[in-house]
């Protein structure tokens, strides 16, 4: 069966000097990966084309008055879905140099998108940055995909900003693997699993299952009022704080260690300062909380 091609989208916006300086640059079209589209092939990101055709040879960032380089700003996007994905089954979402916003909604397939902004004073290698960013969405009947690539900084480029936005049907499983900035997870009722280095991660919706972890930020869980858990689920921040907000009626085994431990919930067990760790109202699935600061486990608001 012949597979829909997705859509896959590069687009630079603008080349901003401070203060008064705009400087408008030309679009261009770089994608990491075309759409198959033979006969059986699973259904992958396609490319098409920027929407602006502005020359750039006659700007110069050369020196400003006081003898320093012109910093201006190259901004764009790389786009790319994958509508044929099966709600359900496992999404996994790999981007390591930014921030990672999942959205799952009532909608169909896997839309993946990067609004890159690019600090710099060469306006070459700024632009030979964004042609470097893109995006490949892959989805099958087993499983659906999304990874990115971005480059390291380089002479003439100051700062690179690449968040990810990747919205879902609201069924997906989730995993994910972050780097260097946080990770939001909003509306899914499926299982999260998110990993990062430096951020924090927010998870919320009708989970039944998490296992979140970072070693350079917070976590806060927030569970739907009606979510059960029903499989063994963890948070660890072994550089922050944990907030867990779950239902009252939440059955498990639960374990919660920290610097300073809250627990709202009636556990049947051991019940320190530093460690909560017992049977909540009956017998489930392991709960476990930990965090190098506080650990905070309450009801939805």
């Amino acid at each position: 069966m012949k597979s829909t091609p997705a859509t896959a989208l590069r687009t630079p916006l603008l080349l901003a000097g401070l203060g008064a300086l705009a400087l408008f640059i030309a679009g261009h079209t770089s994608p990491i990966a075309l759409a198959q589209d033979d006969e059986g092939a699973d259904d992958e990101g396609g490319g098409s084309g920027g929407l602006l055709d502005i020359d750039i040879g006659d700007i110069d960032l050369g020196d400003d008055s006081k003898g320093g380089e012109q910093s201006a700003t190259y901004e764009g996007q790389a786009a790319q879905d994958a509508a044929n994905y099966k709600a359900g089954t496992p999404v996994y979402i790999t981007h390591t140099k930014g921030n990672i916003s999942v959205r799952c909604t009532d909608s169909d397939g896997i839309q993946a998108r990067i609004n890159f902004s690019i600090d710099g004073t060469k306006q070459d290698a700024m632009q030979r940055v964004g042609n470097g960013i893109g995006l490949r969405t892959y989805a099958s009947n087993t499983e659906g995909k999304v990874t990115s690539n971005v480059p390291g900084l380089q002479s003439g480029v100051e700062a690179i900003r690449a968040p990810l936005t990747v919205n879902l049907p609201r069924q997906a499983k989730v995993s994910i693997t972050g780097g260097d900035g946080w990770i939001q997870v909003v509306g899914c009722t499926g299982t999260v699993k998110a990993t990062t280095r430096k951020g924090g991660i927010f998870a919320d919706g009708v989970l039944s299952s998490f296992d979140l972890s970072t070693s350079g930020g917070d976590i806060e869980v927030a569970l739907d009022p009606t979510a059960v858990i029903t499989s063994s689920s963890r948070a660890t921040a072994t550089g922050g704080d944990v907030i867990l907000r779950m239902p009252i009626t939440q059955k498990g085994n639960l374990s919660a260690r920290g610097a300073e431990v809250a627990v709202e919930h009636l556990v049947n067990g051991t019940n320190t300062p530093t460690t909560v760790q017992g049977t909540l109202s009956d017998t489930g699935p392991s709960i476990s909380v930990t965090a190098k600061g506080k650990v905070t486990i309450t009801t939805p608001r």
